[in-house]
């Protein structure tokens, strides 16, 4: 009778311990998930992202006032004087087209000038493509502050050999083979400053305060890691939403998914063997609950809340050789430009980042980023023509909005 009594003892004991396990995970897991819920609402990789959220402006908006102040007293600005034979640190190239609503160019030169000491602007050489072939269409073109902010001002004159080709290009629409015709013609102009980089910036982006010194710190960094490799650009800008669980890497992440299953439910059995009396009230259904209820649970959650809240890269400049969308901000370095402009193609019908990406795969060129990105994209009205706004909208790196005012 007594054996009888402790075994039902045991018995009740067993049964509390398991349904203690099971409400504990249960509350452990829905907090996690409401945790997750409000922590993963701005990661584009997550299963709660939430652009209502997401595409809040908060260091952007501090940046764009700080470039309108800029811009206010720009008729006071001086242009930098030059030494002779002066050769610049880097060439920033920025080609602009008339958009159909908003012109975004202003706002992007004067993020990138204010806050610049005299030293730093004494460095650049502002080179500014107005891409048409008559380019008194940009409404920038009759502008005081254009000449003033700008080292040149770059436009297409008649007696240029290729002329008649941007005509064509403009009339029919083309605006692929425009844009990298654009591309190509600034970043030559400006390799022939006789500059050690080229910085090639869309017409519509936002710099971070501080952009120029953090840029040339990266582009040390990059150096020394390559150590005389060939390397074709520092990112400046890319999207976060193509660095999440993509889908040629699912192998990978069942492998390890599984892994991790089998070792705890391992080390579970494990325990049980060799701590019987201790876990004497712990019944294989407590084990089990856990192993194919609890673990692969919470497995899931961790790809729900996504790969840029559980694996965010660190700060600093890392190799980014694929899922660098876009073209916003790239920076060469003088000795790869040539070499790139040989291999460019004015009639394949692709975009400029997907021309330079396919160069350096073929030529095994690596790419570097900047993380957080020192740029944001800005332009909601895309400079292709209609049915790109959508895309354009959300060209978007949430990190950058992460800034301190």
């Amino acid at each position: 009778m007594f054996d009888s009594f402790r075994y039902s003892r045991l018995a009740r004991s067993s049964s509390s311990t398991t349904s203690r396990i099971f409400w504990t995970f249960s509350f452990i897991y829905i907090l996690s998930f409401g945790y997750y819920h409000f922590a993963s609402s701005r990661d584009p990789t997550s299963y709660f992202f939430d652009p209502l959220r997401a595409y809040e402006r908060r260091y952007s908006l501090t940046r764009i006032s700080e470039a309108d102040g800029f811009m206010q007293d720009v008729n006071t600005i001086q242009k930098p004087i030059r030494p002779e034979n002066w050769t610049p640190t880097i060439c920033l190239g920025i080609a602009t087209v008339r958009r159909r609503k908003e012109q975004y160019v202003e706002l992007t030169l004067a993020s990138l000038l204010a806050g610049l000491t005299e030293a730093e602007r004494g460095i650049v050489f502002v080179n500014l493509l107005i891409g048409h072939s008559e380019p008194s269409v940009h409404p920038i073109y009759s502008e005081r502050w254009v000449q003033t902010l700008t080292d040149r001002v770059l436009t297409y004159r008649q007696d240029d050999p290729d002329f008649e080709r941007v005509k064509e290009w403009e009339i029919g629409g083309l605006y692929r083979n425009k844009t990298i015709y654009d591309y190509t013609y600034l970043m030559k102009d400006c390799y022939d400053t006789g500059a050690e980089y080229v910085a090639m910036i869309e017409d519509d982006t936002l710099a971070v305060k501080g952009w120029l010194s953090s840029t040339l710190q990266a582009l040390d960094i990059v150096k020394r890691r390559t150590m005389g490799d060939k390397w074709i650009y520092l990112r400046l800008f890319y999207v976060d939403d193509l660095l999440g669980w993509n889908s040629e890497e699912w192998p990978r992440y069942l492998a390890w998914s599984f892994m991790i299953w089998a070792l705890l439910t391992g080390l579970m059995v494990m325990a049980k063997k060799g701590f019987k009396h201790q876990l004497k009230t712990v019944q294989p259904s407590a084990i089990w609950i856990v192993s194919f209820l609890f673990i692969p649970a919470a497995i899931v959650l961790h790809f729900m809340a996504g790969r840029q809240t559980m694996w965010p890269m660190s700060p600093g400049v890392h190799e980014m050789n694929k899922y660098g969308c876009c073209s916003q901000g790239l920076v060469f370095p003088r000795s790869i430009i040539p070499e790139f402009l040989e291999r460019t193609d004015l009639t394949t019908d692709w975009l400029v980042d997907m021309m330079v990406e396919k160069i350096a795969d073929n030529e095994g060129w690596t790419r570097w980023a900047v993380v957080p990105s020192l740029l944001q994209h800005i332009g909601a009205t895309s400079s292709k023509g209609y049915g790109f706004d959508d895309s354009a909208k959300t060209l978007w790196n949430f990190r950058f909005e992460e800034y301190s005012n």
